[in-house]
């Protein structure tokens, strides 16, 4: 970490220097797919600014007893981030990247042009190593992808090819995608022995091509990937010799292990994550659970709430009509504005559980035979 930091404060003049040339690192893969609507934004004509006078200004400001005009809060591009990085020392901001997340800094290379020319910057490299090292156990970088384009693949839900959202990721081909462009077999035709027939001879003794577990619409299945199929095919017969073609097909047999050695460490790294995320839901909504019965309590309500909870946990085929409530079922802190917003809500729900609850005991008091001496 600290060698990292040190490279990175080294480079921070050259940094600056090219942070706007065409050397930037190629992220095609990542950024591109969530700043297109940014692009899209920044490309709209801007509508013509009116145009004060000093003389007018300075009139109105009089008139109304202003020294001077306040900071007007804004988002985007004239925000915070952008005078950041337009104000604040690049050797401040670097330090600081060096303390963040990867899906930090893709978050932040969207934010402005000037983050994203200083974030992109190869020199930047280091910055980028030093924020996946503070991520708990996960896998290096592989060898064909940047930085970036690694976090991007990790960190953002969306599919490659339709920008759906979509959880799993296709570690082989370096991809996400959904159950339905996975399911075109003209881009993920099955691992099968049709697929190999199309292959040189010499490819079907090699394990040089990548595959992936796919679910489509129908099942999960190996599948290949035609479009890296096509250039591993123009690669090997672009070889003149038998020693080239030799060595070329040991090269990608070695390199098709190491891939999948590591799709296996980022699938294991993926899930671990996945769980611990959920249990850090649950916790907010337990939290959250227990507030709302303090606030039950204040007010009077808590004992119908716990009388719910209490018979339907008995009934194990029944749900907890109060815990799974939309409004105590969520993951997110309790404050006193949502509390506000979901009070009167609850209590009629209360109110109604308890209206009926009396009823139903009446009803079996009074349906019960007498007792006599």
């Amino acid at each position: 970490m600290s060698m990292a930091r040190r490279s990175a404060r080294l480079q921070v003049k050259e940094a600056a220097n090219t942070s706007d040339s065409p050397q930037n690192v190629d992220a095609t893969q990542s950024l591109e797919h969530g700043e297109q609507y940014d692009e899209e934004q920044e490309e709209r004509p801007r509508k013509r600014a009116k145009r004060i006078s000093a003389e007018s200004s300075g009139k109105r400001a009089e008139n109304k007893g202003i020294a001077s005009k306040p900071l007007r809060r804004v988002r985007g591009k004239l925000g915070l981030l952008a005078r950041l990085a337009k104000d604040v020392p690049v050797e401040v901001i670097l330090e600081v990247f060096c303390h963040l997340e990867p899906r930090d800094l893709l978050r932040l290379a969207r934010t402005s042009r000037e983050l994203r020319n200083l974030l992109m910057s190869k020199t930047l490299e280091n910055i980028w190593r030093a924020a996946r090292q503070n991520v708990e156990d996960l896998p290096p970088c592989p060898h064909d992808l940047s930085e970036p384009q690694y976090a991007f693949l990790i960190y953002e839900p969306i599919c490659h090819l339709c920008d759906r959202r979509v959880e799993s990721v296709l570690w082989s081909f370096r991809m996400r995608c959904c159950q339905d462009c996975a399911s075109d077999l003209s881009k993920f035709p099955q691992y099968d022995e049709e697929f190999f027939a199309r292959l040189p001879q010499e490819f079907r003794s090699y394990d040089i091509l990548p595959r992936d577990l796919i679910l489509t619409s129908e099942r999960w299945g190996w599948t290949g990937h035609n479009e890296i199929t096509a250039r591993y095919k123009a690669e090997y017969e672009t070889l003149q010799t038998t020693e080239e073609r030799k060595a070329w097909l040991i090269r990608k047999e070695k390199e098709g292990q190491q891939s999948r050695n590591h799709r296996s460490l980022c699938a294991q790294w993926m899930c671990r994550r996945d769980i611990e995320r959920a249990r850090e839901l649950d916790k907010l909504r337990q939290q959250r659970k227990e507030d709302i019965l303090t606030r039950l309590n204040d007010i009077g309500w808590r004992e119908e709430a716990e009388i719910i909870m209490k018979s339907q946990r008995l009934i194990t085929c029944r749900k907890d009509s109060f815990a799974q409530h939309k409004s105590v079922n969520q993951p997110r802190k309790l404050t006193e504005y949502g509390w506000n917003i979901i009070k009167d809500e609850l209590v009629t729900m209360l109110s109604n559980h308890k209206e009926k609850r009396l009823q139903t005991e009446i009803e079996r008091i009074s349906a019960s035979p007498s007792k006599t001496q």
